[in-house]
């Protein structure tokens, strides 16, 4: 194993245990759906509460999720031609 896949390699762990803690800290989508059925009784002020916090995990998701992808495709490509 050559030291640039090793790099690689330390890149993938940390980026997907730093993705898999985003996901894991977004609010369940599940819970804002109950709502439509009336089953809770909110107001409008708790629905956008933390609307900025979601916005903000759910673009940091996004740009971590395309790094993933992006260190997935350069390992294997380092992998075969290297």
């Amino acid at each position: 194993m050559t030291p640039l896949q090793m790099v690689l390699a330390v890149l993938l762990i940390i980026v997907s245990v730093i993705l898999t803690i985003l996901v894991l800290l977004q609010k369940n989508r599940q819970a804002d759906a109950s709502a439509v059925n009336g089953s809770t009784s909110s107001s409008f002020f708790d629905k956008t509460q933390g609307h900025s916090k979601d916005a903000a995990l759910s673009k940091l998701t996004i740009i971590f999720g395309a790094i993933l992808v992006v260190l997935v495709i350069v390992t294997i490509a380092v992998t075969l031609f290297v």
